[in-house]
């Protein structure tokens, strides 16, 4: 039961700790270098659904209401309003600002709490903490694949991913947590290794351009868990609390263990 739980609470956990370790509780920012036309142009296909939790996507979680997500842009500034019936939810801002004589871009992001009540609101939009953790990883993976180098070594890229297994493999050679103390803990460390092995893939050109390798599969929705209790794995084999193996493969399904 408590694998379970704590697969459901896995996508609240990193975008919670993602807002108050590397946000600070208070927004977002990030220098991009390409120019400001070039990064809101590939904002705009942004979709928060596709982040970890398929947030928004299930009416059982919101009161039988499903969401209904409106992009409205001006010249600085991109604004995604998630109504619920005819009252927003929540309103996720990004503002953008150049820089280095217009070659770069500095782009801010915050959220604002919309007049829905609680009960018809997906619960990953009821928490402005959360919803900015959802939105900044959102921003962080059209970001990332805009500026990717080109292609890598796919030697070097497989040794990369052979080290990421590596330490997955020792991480969990612990166990499973017997607390949410430890469990915290454990996501905690498990975002740390990611965000390395992630800025390690773009160093070296070995992101997927698909983005399916930014923290995506995790839980197919924000309820109920599908996965085997016994097995601690979710329906698709992307999280997997074994001890002594990897949590998170950050591989495509295709490539995936079988």
């Amino acid at each position: 039961m408590f694998i379970k739980t704590f697969a459901i609470a896995l996508p609240v956990l990193l975008g919670g700790m993602y807002v108050s370790g590397a946000l600070g509780g208070g927004g977002w920012s990030r220098d991009v270098a390409r120019p400001q036309a070039a990064v809101m142009t590939a904002l705009e296909d942004l979709d928060i659904r596709d982040q970890p939790g398929s947030p928004g996507t299930d009416p059982a979680q919101s009161g039988g209401i499903t969401p209904v997500f409106n992009l409205e842009r001006t010249d600085t500034s991109m604004r995604w309003k998630v109504m619920s019936g005819d009252k927003i939810a929540v309103t996720m801002i990004a503002d953008f600002k150049p820089s280095a004589d217009g070659t770069a871009t500095h782009v801010t992001a915050h959220v604002e709490r919309g007049d829905a009540p609680d009960d018809f609101v997906s619960p990953a939009f009821r928490s402005k903490g959360v919803t900015l953790g959802l939105f900044a990883m959102a921003l962080e993976g059209e970001l990332n694949e805009l500026t990717l180098p080109p292609p890598g070594d796919p030697t070097a890229c497989a040794r990369l991913f052979e080290r990421f297994q590596e330490a997955n493999m020792a991480a969990g050679a612990g166990g499973r947590p017997e607390s949410l103390k430890g469990a915290i803990g454990q996501v905690a460390a498990t975002g740390v290794r990611l965000n390395a092995f992630d800025a390690e893939q773009r160093r070296l050109g070995c992101q997927h351009r698909d983005g399916s390798s930014d923290f995506k599969s995790v839980e197919s929705s924000m309820g109920a868990s599908h996965g085997d209790s016994s097995s601690g794995t979710s329906s698709d084999g992307a999280v997997n609390f074994t001890p002594g193996q990897p949590m998170i493969d950050p591989r495509p399904p295709g490539e995936r263990r079988r």
